[in-house]
C-alpha cells in the first residue's frame, strides 16, 4: 500500500506541520483513554466494548513489538516517543483486561454464555479476545502494507467514534467522565479526518488522500455527535456526578 521511504520523505520535507499534526491528534487520543480508564475504574464498567479493548491491545503490542522498525530502521524521535506510549498502553490494556475479569463479566459474556460467569471463564474468554485482536492486528497489518501502522492506528479513532455511542445507551445514562469523553471523542475525530495538509494521517500516507476518506470522516463526526447528543438527554447517574 506504502513504503516507508514514501512516507518518510512526506514527514521530513514538512517536519514541524506533521509532528503538529500528530501531537494534536495523538493528544485527543490520550485524553480519551484516559478518561475511558477513569471510568471503568470509578464505575467499574468501560464506557467501551471488551472488543474495542482487545483491538487496542493488538494495537499496542504490535507498534511495541516494532522496536527494531522504529529505533533502527526508521529512527525518528516521533515513533520512539510513540513507541515508549504504547507500550506504557500495553500495561494499561492488560489492566483493563483485570478490571473486566473482575467486574464486567457478566456483562460481557453472560449474553453469550447464557449463565454467571465465573471468574476463571472470564479469564479465559478475556485472554482469548486479547490473543484474537493482537493476531488480527499483526495479520492485517502485513496484509495491507500497513508498514507504520498508520491506517490501522486510524482505524482505532474510528471505531472509537462509531461506537461509543451504543455503548452508552447500553449503559443508560450520565456517568463521571461521560460528556468528557464525548468531546474528546468529537475532537480526535476531526483531527483524525482533516485533509491533507491539516490532517496527519491525510498528509502522512497518501493512499488517504481521497474522497472516501473524508466521506468516512463524516461519518464518524456524525457519530461522535450521536454520542453527546444522547449524553446530554440522560440524567446524571444518582450514585456519579459529572
Amino acid at each position: 500500500m506504502y513504503t516507508i521511504s514514501e512516507v518518510m520523505k512526506i514527514i521530513y520535507a514538512h517536519q514541524n506541520s506533521v509532528v503538529f499534526m500528530a501531537l494534536l491528534t495523538y493528544l485527543f487520543g490520550f485524553l480519551q483513554y484516559g478518561t475511558s480508564m477513569a471510568m471503568q475504574v470509578k464505575d467499574k464498567e468501560s464506557p467501551f466494548y471488551f472488543w474495542m479493548h482487545a483491538w487496542y491491545f493488538g494495537h499496542d503490542l504490535t507498534f511495541s513489538l516494532l522496536f527494531h522498525q522504529w529505533f533502527v530502521t526508521i529512527h525518528w524521535w516521533l515513533f520512539e516517543v510513540l513507541w515508549f506510549g504504547c507500550v506504557i498502553f500495553v500495561g494499561i490494556e492488560l489492566f483493563s483486561l483485570f478490571m473486566s475479569v473482575k467486574y464486567e463479566r457478566n456483562i460481557i459474556w453472560k449474553k453469550y454464555l447464557h449463565r454467571d460467569v465465573s471468574e476463571r471463564t472470564g479469564w479465559i474468554m478475556g485472554i482469548f479476545g486479547y490473543l484474537t485482536g493482537f493476531a488480527m492486528f499483526w495479520l492485517l497489518r502485513l496484509g495491507l502494507g500497513d508498514h507504520i501502522c498508520l491506517i490501522l492506528m486510524m482505524s482505532t479513532n474510528t471505531i472509537l467514534a462509531m461506537a461509543v455511542s451504543w455503548k452508552l445507551q447500553e449503559m443508560g445514562d450520565r456517568r463521571f467522565g461521560t460528556i468528557a469523553l464525548g468531546w474528546f471523542t468529537l475532537f480526535g475525530t476531526i483531527f483524525t479526518f482533516l485533509p491533507k495538509g491539516y490532517g496527519f494521517f491525510a498528509t502522512a500516507i497518501t493512499v488517504l488522500d481521497h474522497t472516501w476518506f473524508s466521506l468516512l470522516g463524516i461519518i464518524c463526526i456524525i457519530y461522535a455527535l450521536r454520542y453527546l447528543w444522547i449524553a446530554y438527554r440522560y440524567p446524571v447517574n444518582s450514585l456519579a456526578k459529572n
